[in-house]
């Protein structure tokens, strides 16, 4: 059975990725490990970065179809502008948020981001069909 091409497409973004995981995640162990002077790990950044990976992998997943129009990146870089300076500052000022607080503070950026893509450019998240 031959591949559709958004099978295909889809293949080699999960090589892509693979790919840069198999050379990123032992270059970072190796540098934590291996360095003398980098011997911690600011957990709390670790957390943040991971996070908000996830939250931007998953606005682009949601609004894939919108990534063409200029003005959904404006809104897009918007909510991370507010994620970064409402949520970032306390990790800055302190030990961060717990993660109980966290996940619920970036389900409501996402709710701001749908709303204000849904006002300006009248599209909604992508749903599945499952």
């Amino acid at each position: 059975m031959p591949l559709t091409a958004q099978s295909k497409d889809r293949l080699r973004l999960v090589l892509t990725a693979t790919g840069v995981a198999l050379v990123a995640i032992p270059a970072l162990v190796a540098s934590v490990v291996l360095i003398p002077g980098l011997s911690h790990v600011n957990w709390k950044w670790m957390r943040f970065a991971v996070v908000t990976t996830f939250f931007v992998v998953y606005c682009l997943k949601s609004y894939w179809r919108a990534r063409r129009d200029p003005r959904f990146w404006t809104i897009l870089v918007g909510v991370l502008a507010i994620h970064f300076t409402g949520v970032g500052y306390f990790f800055w000022a302190g030990t961060g948020l717990p993660l109980m607080v966290f996940g619920p503070t970036v389900a409501l950026e996402f709710a701001l981001l749908a709303v204000t893509v849904y006002h300006f450019l009248g599209v909604g998240p992508a749903v599945s069909r499952h």
